[in-house]
């Protein structure tokens, strides 16, 4: 199978997370995506589409041998766990923990989406961003940081997908890194960490899983090229015929 994705590890990827911890890593052709950059500086235009596949043009996509193709992250993460082979599942049995890993789930995806939308405000010019936006905004992740805090303080019974969400939606809220060039008007230097000791001792348990330390921090290696994405997208394709 194929799993068309960003390849920027200096956040963690929770369909990589659950890859992995299904032992399915060596199973997935990893066709890196850019959505936003053009390669190099350079105007390619719809050269790393893959709306032939996804209407939404979205990363995470993932395209079965079959030529299924599974999209939304959620939706990819599930479909990933079902198939895990390690007997690990991150999707509890139905019952009280399946809701609550879910609810979670639902919760810092959310986080995450949302800051992605103040990343994609601070790119614009300084006197064209919103600042009631980045009002509306700020106090749900505010929210989102205090109720994992809570979360973190009762602690888990294993590890399931709304902490593999977790993390995928901490990571992203290190806004020094280059997803996030322009300071925030309200909170330019956010700490998620801050006065909220028991999601700071989880996180620093939870990175240090192979599932994490098999992608995060480390560079791609491999073809990136668009030739390369859209000979995928093609076979992809084909196996649809």
């Amino acid at each position: 199978m194929k799993l068309f994705y960003s390849p920027f590890h200096t956040f963690i990827h929770k369909v990589l997370v659950t890859a992995h911890e299904g032992g399915l890593w060596q199973d997935i052709t990893f066709v890196p995506t850019y959505p936003f950059k053009n390669r190099q500086g350079e105007d390619q235009g719809d050269a790393y589409s893959i709306a032939a596949l996804n209407p939404l043009d979205k990363v995470p996509t993932l395209a079965l041998d079959s030529g299924q193709v599974v999209y939304g992250s959620q939706a990819v993460a599930e479909c990933l766990d079902s198939m895990s082979r390690s007997g690990r599942h991150l999707y509890p049995a139905n019952g009280p923990k399946r809701w609550d890993a879910i609810t979670r789930l639902a919760l810092a995806d959310t986080m995450f989406e949302n800051t992605v939308m103040l990343a994609m405000e601070g790119w614009l010019p300084e006197e064209q961003q919103r600042i009631d936006f980045f009002k509306w905004i700020w106090p749900k992740i505010i929210r989102g940081c205090d109720a994992l805090e809570v979360a973190c303080k009762d602690g888990f019974d294993g590890f399931d997908i709304g902490q593999a969400a977790m993390l995928h939606a901490i990571s992203y809220m290190d806004f020094k890194v280059n997803f996030y060039d322009a300071k925030d008007p309200l909170y330019p230097e956010f700490d998620c960490f801050d006065k909220r000791p028991n999601l700071e001792a989880w996180w620093q348990d939870a990175i240090q899983r192979p599932s994490v330390t098999s992608h995060y921090n480390v560079d791609f290696e491999g073809d990136d090229s668009a030739a390369y994405l859209q000979q995928q997208v093609a076979l992809t394709l084909e196996a649809q015929q």
